[in-house]
Parts: C-alpha cells; structure tokens; sequence
C-alpha cells in the first residue's frame, strides 16, 4: 500500500482525473472488435467469441436454449431459489416506487402531456468468472427495466469453458422471466447489442458493468448507440479519521477487493498513523487472503492535514463508493456530493451496496460519479411530450410565443401561431 502525503496526495488526485485518457489506450484493442461485428456480423462474433475465450460456437449457440435451462434448473438447490425468489421481490417492492407518473397541463385553450415510455428493446452485460456468479447484477438491472415497462430484455455474459453459463445465472434469468441469453461477453457483446447481426437484434438501450475492454467498447459505440453510465472496475474511497481502527478500515477493504485485481481502493485520512497501520495489517495478511494481495498493488493512502482538504479531494475523485467512518461519520458525509453511493458510520459496509434492496448497486465509476448518478427506473424510460389545442387559446399566451418567434427571427412561425 502507498502512502501519500500533502503535495503527493494532491499530485495522485491529478493523476486520477486522467482516468477516461487512460480508457483510450483500450481503444486500439477493442476497436478492430467492435468494427469487425458491425461490418461482418455473426461471422466475427463466432470468430472474437473463440480468440478472447476459447469457445468455438455456431450461430445457434450463441443463444442459451430452452433445453439447457431445463437441464440447468434440475442443477440449483432449492435453497438458491428461494434466495434469489426473495430477492427479487424485495428489489422488486423498492423500484415500484420510482415508477414515472405522467404530467398534464391544461390552461389557456392547451393541454400538454409529458408521457414516460418505456424502451421497447434493451440488453444487459453480466460478468461471469468460473467461480463468481453475478446474481445480484442480474436482478438490480432487470427489475428496474420490468418495473419500467421495457417489452423485450435480452442479456449477455461472456461463455464459460465449453460455452457454460453459470446455473445460477441461468436460474436467476429464469425467475426474471428474461427473454433470451447470449453466451457472448465483454466488447463483442457490446458491438452485437449497438449494431444487432443477422441473429441478434440491435438494442434500444446498452446496460450492465464489466472490465476496462468492456467499458471502452461502451464509450467507443456511445457514437452510434445509446448506453448507460460508465460502469467498470470496483472503486472504494474509505475517509476514516484517527478515531477510526485500522481493522474496520482493513475489513471493509478486503470485502471490496474481492472483486478482482482491477479495483480501486483508496484511504483517505487526516492521520499518518491510521495510515501506516492499515498498511501494515494489509502487508501481514496477503500471504493468506488472495484479496490483500490485490490491495497491495491497487491501494492507495492519502493523508491531508486538514479533514476540510480530505473532503475537497473526494469530491474531486467522484469515486463508485465512498464509506465514511470514525466519530464525526455523519457530519463528514454530509459533505460529499460527487460519489455513486455513500455508506455513512463504522457499522455500515459498503458491501451492502451490492446486496441491500432498498439501493440499486449500479452505480457510476471512473470518476464519472460527479455526471452521472446510480441507476433507477427512470434510465428505461424516455420522456415524450402530446400537445393540443383544445379551446380558444389566451390572448396573453398566443401573443407572448407569438414576439418570441419574432424575436428569433422566425416570421413563418408567427404567423403560424397566429392562425390558432
């Protein structure tokens, strides 16, 4: 773990700001993906699925069957279904009360109505590793869009060995009632939901988190296709004062870093002591927790003199998570504005940002915390206006947008107004 003081601290928060330059250093290897799907369509899915995972498919197999669903059903316990059955309908309870009511107006001889219609057509990338299975990523985008209305959910993840699906994601997709699987991941399911081949279907909307090759492939096709926010690796700020104990510290650490090798951890404190410490319990476990190991290459301590500069630079990092610990927890959280989610006090992990169903555990990362928000129902819905002049419209009204057409310059569009 290193360990930064004043103006190094303040050098690695600049550091940090670069983090969307360095996503373009992915560019060069996910480009030549991305092209080849959208000018060669299935044949280069087929191709890029068997180089970046060894899994040689036919184009019938790229979709997960009804049979393999079957198979895989007879797999799960009962116990699993009831965990992710239960799940579900918590997560479920907590996004009916962010449905969209719509919005009319009526004055003046007008009524206007600002309608929420749901996409028709949306996909959703999910991570899948031998020995994690991604559920709760699973149920934290689907249930939103179900709530939303979406017509058609369709969901990708990158093929296991022999082109396996986890049974437990599959079990999950099962109790979502998911339209359909693709056994296909990271940037080529990214070109295959923008630009759509001759077996799938191009998306209205791109949702879902992966690695760095994924959340590149995301920004490069934002050009033609409309995606969610910036959504990568794990990042975890923790802003403990010198009350906090550097086991709690380490403890909420490790819970993150589990999420592989690309996260990002971060202290950031007032008090060098807190610091070496921490650094210290990390350095005499990571002969035993494959979890330490990764924070001693991806985390970093930042001690600032002043709580007020800690603050300051937080905000500025926009990390996914900021957890807040030590005696003043609630008055310091108060202060941070641009993070995804915030867990305030030492009893609060931030592990219950990806579980807890009162939350949605999408949140922005990379920095893009200060632009973009966690993700709701409303991110599967789009806002359309309906307009009608339904009496005699009010002389104040017709001649107010009547001069500001004139004052645009727009003459035509006067007098068009004034033929209501």
């Amino acid at each position: 773990m290193r360990i930064y003081r004043g103006k190094e601290a303040w050098s690695y928060v600049a550091h940090l700001e670069n983090r969307d330059v360095e996503l373009n250093l992915f560019k060069e290897a996910v480009q030549p993906i991305l092209d080849a799907v959208k000018y060669r369509g299935d044949e280069a899915v087929r191709e890029y699925t068997s180089k970046l995972y060894g899994v040689d498919l036919s184009y019938e197999e790229f979709a997960v069957s009804k049979e393999e669903y079957e198979e895989v059903m007879a797999q799960v316990s009962d116990e699993a279904l009831e965990v992710i059955e239960e799940t579900v309908n918590q997560v479920r309870k907590f996004h009916e009360l962010q449905k969209q009511k719509n919005l009319t107006i009526s004055g003046d001889g007008i009524s206007c109505k600002l309608m929420w219609v749901p996409l028709d057509r949306i996909g959703v990338h999910i991570p899948e590793f031998d020995e994690v299975a991604y559920i709760s990523t699973m149920i934290f985008h689907v249930i939103p869009a179900k709530v939303a209305g979406v017509n058609e959910i369709v969901v990708f993840t990158p093929p296991l060995t022999g082109g396996r699906v986890n049974p437990l994601l599959l079990a999950t997709a099962k109790v979502l009632n998911v339209d359909k699987i693709y056994r296909i991941g990271g940037p080529v399911a990214v070109a295959a939901m923008a630009y759509g081949t001759a077996t799938i279907s191009s998306v209205d909307k791109i949702f879902g988190t992966g690695d760095r090759y994924f959340m590149t492939a995301k920004k490069v096709v934002a050009q033609d296709a409309n995606v969610d926010m910036p959504s990568g690796p794990s990042e975890l700020l923790v802003f403990a004062d010198s009350s906090t104990s550097p086991k709690k510290v380490v403890s909420e650490m490790i819970s993150q870093a589990e999420h592989g090798p690309e996260i990002l951890e971060i202290l950031v404190t007032d008090s060098l002591e807190l610091a070496e410490e921490v650094s210290s319990e990390i350095e005499g476990m990571k002969s035993d927790k494959m979890a330490a190991s990764f924070l001693e290459e991806n985390c970093i301590a930042l001690v600032f003199n002043e709580l007020e500069d800690a603050i300051s630079a937080i905000n500025i990092i926009s990390p996914e998570r900021v957890s807040v610990m030590g005696k003043s927890a609630v008055q310091l959280a108060n202060k941070i504005m641009n993070a995804g989610a915030v867990f305030v006090g030492d009893r609060t992990p931030s592990a219950l940002g990806d579980y807890l169903p009162f939350m949605n555990q999408q949140l922005p990362s990379g920095g893009c915390a200060r632009r973009y928000g966690a993700l709701t129902v409303a991110e599967f819905l789009r806002p359309v206006y309906s307009v009608m002049v339904s009496g005699d419209v009010g002389a104040n009204l017709k001649e107010l947008m009547r001069k500001l057409a004139l004052l645009e310059g727009f003459p035509e569009h006067a007098a068009s107004i004034d033929m209501i």
